[in-house]
């Protein structure tokens, strides 16, 4: 599929002369999945929308109805790292960077933006999800940050909203890979509105119909009041699904209220539950790549009151160091590229991971931080 058809853009015109941006990403086959011409399309249509006074707010979904967005494009960042060991990377710079700009111009875009969170929903899909002012979950949504797997960190600004979770909720999810469904995510406010997609169509028919106007504030006000009393009607309800996470909160609390990341992953790796919601995360943490659950554990320690854009720059030296050290590619190596689900991890064991070798992962990529010109 060429680059230009894999971001559709159009416009659904609505009333007094306005306009409602609508972004599909459009690759059904890699679950939407962000390459970095997607990446670049949508922040550059992005920026044009901001400048319309007639546009007043913007949809973004994904195509098809198995995922929003399941990530970023792994496969070219394998090529790129193997072709660049040890880095300098230009390809990886690149792609974070501009990922990176991409998911803080949402989140401190000037007009309202709705995310349909339908199915699979990770990784780069978070990033565009995290930014948007309506997330709107349905009873296909599954949120995932699973990159301990494949030995990367949950990025895209997930470090920003740890300490806005329940308690420990973060670590966990992290560390086991955990699935989230559409309950779960508004109970830890990932999501802030459940909206079934049997309703969708009229949703987005209904939205057109509103009294918008060129005032920014005002139409914020017309578009919260519709939403909470669209998402109340009996269809916009149906398939809301059963919590898995409520009634496991407590042990998922007190398997991470530890001060070592060791104490931690004994408690979660020694939890005797039967329970195959706990039994998952158990085989989440054994496989993942202990590298990066050390790099988790430095996520959730993070200056807690630093700016979003603080927190950006924080990652991109993680993401570009990540992708200088071997346990990247292995792991992608190993999950994606040839399947053998069996990654030699530079250290296999969590606790015999030397310091210096996470303080390697810590230390500045570059002298100057690519996104040192982020406005606050």
């Amino acid at each position: 599929m060429p680059d230009k058809d894999l971001v559709l853009i159009k416009e659904l015109k609505a009333r007094n002369g306005t306009k409602i941006g609508h972004i599909t990403l459009n690759s059904e086959e890699t679950l939407n999945s962000l390459t970095l011409s997607m990446v670049d399309t949508i922040k550059s249509q992005l920026t044009k929308w901001e400048k319309e006074s007639d546009v007043a707010a913007v949809m973004i979904e994904g195509a098809g109805d198995r995922a929003f967005c399941a990530g970023g494009d792994i496969r070219a960042l394998y090529d790129s790292m193997v072709q660049n060991p040890g880095g300098p990377n230009p390809f990886a710079e690149a792609f974070f960077e501009r990922e990176y700009r991409l998911d803080y111009k949402i989140h401190t875009y000037s007009k309202p933006v709705i995310c349909w969170v339908d199915g699979i929903t990770m990784g780069g899909g978070v990033g565009l999800m995290l930014g948007c002012k309506y997330r709107l979950s349905n009873e296909r949504t599954r949120f995932a940050m699973p990159e301990i797997g494949v030995g990367l960190f949950p990025d895209v600004g997930f470090t920003h909203f740890i300490d806005k979770l329940p308690k420990g909720v973060g670590l966990y999810m992290m560390l086991t890979a955990t699935q989230l469904n559409a309950a779960d995510t508004q109970m830890i406010g990932l999501t802030n509105n459940y909206i079934s997609i049997t309703a969708k169509d009229n949703f987005e028919k209904e939205i057109t119909q509103l009294d918008w106007s060129d005032d920014l504030l005002k139409n914020i006000e017309i578009l919260d009041l519709f939403i909470k009393h669209f998402k109340e009607k009996s269809l916009s309800k149906k398939g809301f699904p059963e919590p898995q996470l409520e009634s496991r909160l407590q042990l998922v609390q007190t398997l991470t209220n530890e001060n070592t990341l060791k104490e931690v992953t004994k408690n979660i790796l020694t939890n005797s539950s039967e329970d195959k919601w706990f039994r998952n995360g158990i085989n989440g943490l054994q496989n993942g790549c202990p590298t990066s659950a050390y790099i988790i554990w430095e996520q959730c320690n993070f200056e807690k009151s630093t700016a979003l854009k603080e927190v950006f720059k924080f990652e991109l030296d993680l993401a570009i160091q990540v992708t200088r050290h071997p346990d990247f590619t292995e792991g992608i190596r190993a999950v994606i590229i040839e399947k053998d689900n069996q990654p030699q991890w530079r250290y296999p064991e969590i606790n015999n991971l030397p310091r210096e070798w996470v303080e390697e992962h810590l230390a500045p990529a570059w002298e100057k931080n690519p996104l040192d010109n982020l406005k606050n």
